[in-house]
């Protein structure tokens, strides 16, 4: 569910320019040294039209400007030996002793960005860009890595947009791990001992908090004597 965390990063940063349109001066003026009436013709459109984000292809009667999160392809790049990726350990869990398999995935998103003026789709797709960079945090929080991007212009498809509208794509990728726990390998092993049981180096967590009552005896040379 990459593309939630895309979509939400995507709503933050817009609402941040919003709310704080010195953010475009710093992309605009500073970064691309643009003329000052071209970066303050950029946030009155900005400020009356905004950025609409949604999932999922373009439809014919979205209202630009927005940008549209597509999942462009996804697939598994490395697999754990035995697909083992661990146990869950937790005492008192519900699922203690289960083991958990999984193998790393790649995902690559497709962030299509319309507008109505081409001009337009590359200042937005430029806001969009640096937005991402700035939520990369929030996707190593959320156990994603190994992120890169790319981008092109594309045309429009009549199937999905009017001609007239214009779009530049940001195309990001990273990995995560894919995990899935199986419930019934907890039944195949033992958490509890029964019986007598001698453990001289153990503690009461490796035999589930069981009391042997049984004392190691190691005969010594005074014994022999």
């Amino acid at each position: 569910m990459i593309h939630r965390y895309i979509h939400g990063i995507l709503e933050t940063g817009v609402a941040a320019y919003q709310a704080d349109t010195r953010l475009l001066d710093d992309l605009f003026d500073q970064l691309y040294e643009l003329e000052a009436k071209e970066t303050a013709a950029i946030k009155t459109y900005f400020q009356e039209n905004g950025l609409r984000v949604f999932s999922g292809y373009p439809r014919v009667d979205s209202q630009p400007p927005y940008v549209a999160i597509i999942l462009a392809r996804e697939g598994e790049t490395e697999a754990y030996l035995g697909r083992y990726a661990g146990m869950i350990t937790e005492d008192g869990h519900a699922l203690y002793g289960a083991e958990v398999e999984g193998s790393i995935w790649e995902h690559e998103y497709n962030l299509m960005v319309v507008t109505d003026h081409p001009d337009v789709t590359q200042y937005m797709y430029e806001m969009v860009k640096l937005i991402m960079l700035a939520g990369l945090e929030y996707l190593v929080n959320e156990e994603c890595f190994q992120f890169s991007f790319s981008g092109q212009d594309l045309a429009p498809d009549p199937k999905y947009i009017p001609a007239r509208l214009f779009l530049r794509q940001l195309t990001f990728r990273c990995q995560r791990q894919f995990s899935r726990i199986d419930r019934d390998s907890r039944l195949t092993k033992a958490f509890q001992v029964a019986g007598i049981h001698i453990d001289k180096s153990g503690s009461p967590r490796d035999v589930g908090g069981v009391e042997t009552l049984v004392t190691p005896y190691t005969v010594t040379e005074d014994d022999d004597a």
